[in-house]
């Protein structure tokens, strides 16, 4: 698998896949919840980028982008016709810019509302406009304009994608902004990636070969799927010669020949089999036999009845489809050859997706045929078709599905880790997710699955769509589950501006004429240990509103903790507890519940090591909170209610 920034290809897939960029995320369920395989999204991102700079080939052109960008605060609109690798052009001008520190954000147009007001500082944006359609285009040059904005003011930088077809419709104070790049030199782009395949071929020998006649006629992804299948046919054995030659057939001549062999086949058991086998390529060979024959009934294909020992056995069948078996599981003798028949089945025989999802479902469901491993290739594949076609309700049906029972979770979630890495429906997938983030009456497997989802995925390229879809399903999270409100925290945590968007929204949300009360228990556990860097009036806002909209009981644990947290701090905490003290408002009910709770935790046994004692951090606590009741002059100054930052 691969992604080259403009298309994902799949070749022949001997273990798990998925068709989108970045690293797999592999989900499993143990006795103590869900899991997955996966790495830091915010970290993943970077790697991601890293990779796209390692084998970027400039365009022509290019170096008028990187003027255009050299300083702070700078945009630019990259324009290139399809499979240029416009994306991947803006992805790298944009990486090769700035510190590895600074924040890069993917804008989704698609979801306006998750779109926050500033940028932080030195911030690199990117917004793709190849997917829009021409009657969005005004309104997404209106968000092109505002993030122009942005980046000036924060010192960022802008690049934006546009198709070649579309430059009539940019108005004209963007025309400034316009470079038009031309294609990379394809022999270059091939060389490039076959030397991190491991494949050093000099650029007069690739030239001559088989690879030659369409090394300037292709694609970057076309060639990007070229240096696979040469990797690919490496194996195999031979010389370079014959490595291209069959990577040039198996990209140019394999769908041809497969509709050829298809339509030579005159029995409807074979084509049966012949569409298992790609749908399970290295798969075992037994399930083969049977899902194909489940696929018969489904379809209501007549059954065979010849006596089973008249029929001809398995082996004979799929070698006669061009199938091997070895060790028990099944391939296909030809490069490519499985990918081809599935696309050609899902192209060529519309009528029957219904009923390929229906047994696709069946499959996964009879947990005897297929191992863990084996089901969730099945559905990898199976989504690659759907995403292709455009059928994304029916994959979100099957999510929902599946999702209701814990042992299938992984494959639903495996689902949404594909189709939100699908550049055409990853929008839809996005949208989706934010409709069942608003629905209490979701299904707890679901809200699971979908902070994993939100977390490990969705993050990577849009944190902030995340951050409001994980802060919606923490609101709905019910009795003890708390995964949303779980994965939200370990997102935020990791990114400041994240951190400080949260506090933003739990403030507003306890500030409304409804307040959302969860807000409040999230806002608790999202202060502790307490925030530096952020607004001081933000955290007194939320503080203000956590000690008004929820019983004592539910804020307890969190003023104990800054408690704590300021025997940390030489003059006993004055900041911290200045801040709890202006959240009060003057509250004589809030100040009473903050007097007993100083009392009971300067009580509790501790013998964790700070500057200062609970009893002098206590006794400050106590004697503002007398001058706040005004049992003494207040002086807010004495309490260390600065302005400025709670830094």
């Amino acid at each position: 698998m691969s992604d080259t920034g403009d298309t994902t290809w799949i070749g022949t897939a001997t273990g798990q896949t998925h068709t989108g960029s970045g690293t797999q995320n592999i989900y499993y369920v143990t006795a103590e919840g869900l899991h997955r395989r996966g790495a830091d999204p915010l970290r993943m991102a970077l790697d991601r980028r890293r990779w796209l700079s390692s084998r970027f080939v400039p365009p022509s052109r290019y170096g008028d982008a990187v003027g255009l960008l050299e300083d702070p605060g700078t945009a630019v609109l990259v324009s290139g016709v399809p499979g240029s690798g416009g994306r991947t052009a803006g992805v790298v001008l944009l990486h090769r810019m700035g510190r590895d520190a600074d924040p890069f954000r993917e804008v989704a147009l698609d979801d306006k509302r998750d779109e926050p007001a500033v940028l932080a500082d030195g911030e690199r944006v990117l917004i793709d406009l190849s997917s829009v359609s021409e009657q969005d285009l005004v309104g997404a040059q209106v968000q092109v304009k505002s993030y122009w904005n942005k980046v000036e003011r924060c010192g960022g930088r802008l690049a934006v994608v546009l198709p070649r077809q579309r430059e009539h419709f940019i108005e004209s104070d963007l025309r400034q902004l316009l470079v038009r790049i031309g294609r990379p030199d394809g022999g270059a782009v091939m060389a490039r990636h076959l030397l991190w395949a491991g494949i050093e071929v000099p650029l007069p020998e690739l030239r001559r070969s088989a690879l030659g006649k369409v090394l300037e006629r292709s694609s970057m992804a076309d060639l990007q799927r070229l240096s696979e299948l040469v990797a690919e046919a490496r194996s195999l054995g031979g010389a370079f010669g014959l490595w291209a030659r069959k990577a040039v057939d198996a990209l140019r001549e394999r769908g041809p020949e497969v509709a050829g062999d298809i339509a030579a086949l005159t029995d409807g058991r074979q084509r049966a089999l012949l569409f298992t086998a790609a749908m399970l390529d290295e798969g075992p060979a037994d399930a083969a036999f049977q899902l194909s024959a489940d696929l018969l009934t489904k379809l209501g294909h007549p059954e065979d009845d010849r006596p089973r020992l008249d029929r001809t056995d398995l082996t004979q069948r799929l070698r006669e489809l061009k199938v091997e078996v070895n060790e028990r599981r099944i391939h296909f003798e030809a490069l490519a050859y499985g990918p081809a028949v599935r696309s050609h089945f899902w192209l060529y025989y519309p009528d029957l997706r219904t009923s390929f999802g229906a047994w696709v479902d069946e499959a996964v469901r009879d947990t005897r045929s297929l191992e863990p491993a084996d089901r969730r290739t099945l559905v990898s594949r199976y989504t690659e078709q759907a995403l292709r076609v455009g059928d994304v309700g029916t994959l979100t049906d099957l999510v929902e599905s599946w999702a209701k029972e814990t042992r299938f979770l992984p494959e639903a979630l495996s689902v949404l880790d594909q189709g939100l890495r699908d550049e055409q429906a990853g929008a839809a997938f996005r949208t989706k997710i934010y409709s069942w983030s608003m629905d209490p009456r979701l299904h707890p497997n679901l809200v699971r699955g979908l902070a994993r989802i939100c977390s490990d995925v969705m993050a990577v390229h849009h944190p902030d769509q995340a951050l409001v879809r994980l802060h919606q399903l923490a609101r709905r999270e019910a009795g003890s589950q708390r995964d949303a409100r779980a994965a939200l925290l370990e997102l935020v945590r990791r990114d400041r501006r994240l951190y400080r968007l949260l506090l933003g929204r739990l403030r507003d949300g306890m500030d409304r004429a409804e307040p959302w009360r969860p807000d409040a228990g999230i806002f608790v556990e999202l202060v502790v240990p307490p925030p530096t860097n952020v607004r001081r009036d933000d955290v007194v806002g939320a503080w203000r509103g956590a000690l008004t909209v929820v019983d004592a009981g539910e804020w307890a644990p969190g003023v104990k903790a800054w408690l704590s947290a300021a025997r940390q701090e030489p003059d006993g905490g004055s900041r911290l507890v200045g801040i709890l003290i202006e959240a009060a408002g003057g509250s004589l009910r809030v100040l009473s519940h903050l007097y007993l709770l100083a009392d009971t935790w300067a009580a509790e046994p501790d013998d964790t090591p700070g500057l200062v004692d609970r009893a002098a951090v206590a006794a400050l606590f106590r004697r503002e909170i007398d001058r706040a009741q005004g049992i003494e002059p207040f002086d807010l100054a004495s309490a260390g209610a600065t302005e400025g930052s709670s830094r």
